[in-house]
């Protein structure tokens, strides 16, 4: 195992240094922030903050009863670098790479103009106000090893497009009030039927270098935060996908993709709950109807509670979780089939704010065409980390 390999495994157990985060983010509210509210950072956010979060996955997958063979892999890995121009222009740069997509994306090369207080206009690479997982799904702050089917296999987290826009900023701590997002983007592109072969698998479609057909999509997100910091929100996004014209010959006319996102957290009885829900509208060339989907659509709700905290009277800012999460996508509503649905369960060891560990289990359906069903199953052990 390498050295950044086995490091990135003893802070994830709690073993390794915090003295390299130099800072958290302060009480004022800022435009650029990390990754995620409680993300340590190096250097300042009034000047250059830089940091960045990994993730190990070690488990054992079985499909229909054959044990997958890759037992180890690396979940993610994401750097990100914040800075201060001048008292108006934040410049914000952050790429991942993960394990469920394999391949690398730049989620943010993002300026930013400060119009107050309250507001920004921003443009470059940035993801898109498509639900709340979306717009924060960094690892080392989350409490299952995967994020839900509605995320991953509808929306397509992480999905970021180019484009320009403006935001209002959330509200500080403990101040209930709207906030809201809208922005003009490249949009999803024609890969959500090209290069999808088992059927109409929107995530493919993601495209965050250009617009491949001259014609751009609007997305926007509007939420509501109480005191109590709970929250609901509602995400659209609407433009072509397809391209109309190959070597100056026209092929077709624009066809439209609409993809709606609800989100939605609350604390109840001790647990923290967030659920979400996706549903899309693909206009489909009628040669491709009887293969490619239509319309899809997902559900996904999760319960967590803090067990320990701290778990010992000793290990100062360590803490245990649980969490049940269960979630379904259906690919294709014009039929039984072309769906999966999981159930999850994971418990986690919190060494705040650097890192986790977490010890967990899955297990679900997919379901083709026809309605065949394939069981899987999987026990994990994942570390990830700030550094």
């Amino acid at each position: 195992m390498s050295r950044a390999a086995l490091l990135l495994v003893l802070a994830a157990l709690g073993l390794g240094s915090t003295a390299h985060a130099a800072g958290l983010p302060g009480p004022r509210r800022e435009i650029f922030t990390p990754p995620s509210p409680d993300a340590p950072y190096h250097g300042s956010l009034d000047g250059l903050a830089f940091g960045g979060s990994g993730e190990l996955r070690f488990a054992e997958d079985r499909q229909a009863g054959v044990s997958n063979p890759d037992w180890f892999s690396v979940g993610w890995v994401k750097g990100f670098i914040l800075a201060r121009l001048s008292s108006r222009f934040d410049l914000a740069m952050q790429g991942s790479w993960e394990r469920v997509a394999d391949d690398y994306t730049m989620e943010r090369a993002e300026i930013g103009y400060r119009l107050g207080r309250a507001y920004q206009a921003h443009a470059g690479i940035f993801l898109a106000p498509l639900g709340r997982t979306n717009l924060s799904h960094d690892v080392p702050s989350y409490d299952f090893a995967e994020r839900s089917l509605v995320a991953t296999q509808i929306v397509g987290v992480p999905h970021a497009q180019v484009g320009v826009g403006i935001r209002k900023l959330p509200p500080a701590e403990g101040v209930a009030r709207m906030y809201w997002e809208g922005d003009v983007v490249t949009g999803y592109d024609d890969g959500v039927i090209t290069e999808s072969p088992g059927g109409t698998r929107i995530p493919s479609g993601r495209n965050n270098y250009g617009d491949k057909n001259g014609i751009p999509a609007v997305v926007g997100r509007v939420a509501r935060r109480s005191a109590s910091g709970h929250e609901i929100g509602l995400a659209v996004q609407s433009g072509p996908y397809n391209s109309t014209e190959i070597d100056g010959v026209h092929v077709d006319r624009y066809r439209w993709m609409h993809v709606a996102v609800v989100d939605a957290n609350a604390e109840w009885a001790g647990f923290r709950i967030f659920t979400e829900g996706a549903y899309a509208l693909i206009d489909v060339p009628p040669t491709l109807q009887a293969l490619y989907a239509e319309q899809q659509a997902g559900a996904s709700v999760e319960m967590v509670r803090t067990l320990f905290d701290p778990l010992f009277r000793g290990w100062r800012g360590s803490a245990v979780t649980a969490g049940l999460r269960a979630d379904m996508v259906d690919f294709d509503r014009s039929v039984q089939g072309d769906s999966r649905s999981r159930l999850s369960a994971s418990v986690n060891l919190y060494h705040r704010p650097m890192a986790v560990t977490r010890i967990g289990w899955y297990y679900e359906i997919r379901r083709d065409r026809f309605n065949n069903s394939t069981p899987l199953a999987g026990v994990t052990f994942t570390a990830a980390a700030f550094f």
